[in-house]
């Protein structure tokens, strides 16, 4: 009979892991809508303009563009990153139903969880430094 409560107990980091993954993706999402309406809005404005060039508006593009790239690729990290913590929390019922050892692949997994937290919010700064560009731009001019 499985143990209800050692099987809560082996998949607890996970599980917490998961939490805060879901959290920066909510963090993350809506940083990432916000940009793509941003960038929708001066694509138009842009569009309105022609054939007039506006040099401020390309470059205000441009960094815009950069932003929802950088952000789409933390936002992949971060959901595999759950997807690899989901794995592990199966691993851990698999692990106590079957009653073998999977101490080896849990830990990989997890390390593999972990990475790409650390590199999706490694990427997601860069997302941040690039929006106070973007913005350091708007206020000197």
């Amino acid at each position: 009979m499985i143990d209800y409560g050692t099987v809560l107990e082996a998949a607890l980091t996970p599980i917490t892991l998961i939490s805060g993954v879901g959290l920066l993706l909510v963090s993350m999402t809506n940083r990432y809508n916000h940009s793509t309406d941003r960038l929708r809005q001066l694509l138009r404005e842009s569009d309105a303009i022609k054939p007039r060039k506006d040099d401020d508006l390309d470059h205000a593009i441009e960094l815009i563009f950069l932003r929802v790239r950088l952000l789409r690729k933390a936002i992949l990290l971060i959901v595999l990153s759950g997807m690899f913590s989901a794995l592990l929390v199966l691993m851990s019922i698999f692990e106590i139903a079957l009653g073998d050892d999977f101490m080896v692949l849990k830990s990989i997994l997890l390390l593999i969880a972990i990475a790409m937290v650390v590199i999706s919010t490694l990427i997601f700064a860069k997302e941040v430094s690039t929006s106070m560009k973007a913005l350091g731009l708007s206020v000197h001019h």
